[in-house]
């Protein structure tokens, strides 16, 4: 069994609105509370404010950790922005020991890249069928004689330049063209 290790963490909240972000940092704590590698000997959560348009708050924490193997998932799992190693003052391990830790955290941290590749590989589908969904609105407003990039950029949402880029793609495709200043379809 390793031995026990007491830290003191801060845990932080950004986002938007001001009590989505205080209701995800409560249920992070409550998280933190209900994980069998852990004891919470204290807690002292701020007050969500305002910076830069996003609304932030975090939490310091008072943490009884299962071992150094546990405070490393500890760390991955919850992120905090910062921790503190109250006790115990020194560590003392051998080579096996330190060789399985070392595993440990390789094991955490391939987990985290093959989720992160999940991720991309996901958006660059999603990427591929907004562009697909953004042509055909661009077509169906043309096929309704909608021409004009201010117009479009109005019913898409998207910035003039980004519309052109568009509507520039699908004249390179030969699904629209641009004659005397114009779009139309193909």
């Amino acid at each position: 069994m390793e031995d026990p290790i007491r830290i003191r963490a801060i845990i932080e909240i950004v986002g938007k609105p001001k009590e989505h972000v205080e209701e995800k940092l409560k249920e992070y704590i409550e998280q933190i509370k209900v994980d069998s590698n852990l004891t919470m000997l204290g807690e002292k959560i701020e007050e969500a404010v305002e910076k830069e348009g996003v609304w932030t708050t975090f939490a310091e924490i008072e943490v009884i950790v299962k071992g150094i193997t546990n405070l490393v998932g500890f760390c991955i799992d919850y992120m905090p922005s910062s921790i503190d190693i109250l006790k115990p003052d020194k560590f003392n391990f051998d080579g096996r020991y330190f060789n399985q830790f070392t595993n440990d955290i390789l094991t955490k941290l391939h987990s985290i890249d093959m989720l992160v590749k999940q991720a991309n590989s996901q958006n660059a589908v999603l990427r591929k069928n907004l562009a697909t969904l953004i042509k055909n609105h661009l077509m169906v407003m043309l096929k309704f004689g909608v021409a004009d990039p201010e117009k479009l950029s109005k019913s898409t949402g998207l910035d003039v330049e980004e519309v052109k880029r568009f509507l520039d793609g699908l004249v390179k495709e030969k699904r629209a063209k641009f004659e005397n200043g114009a779009y139309s379809l193909a």
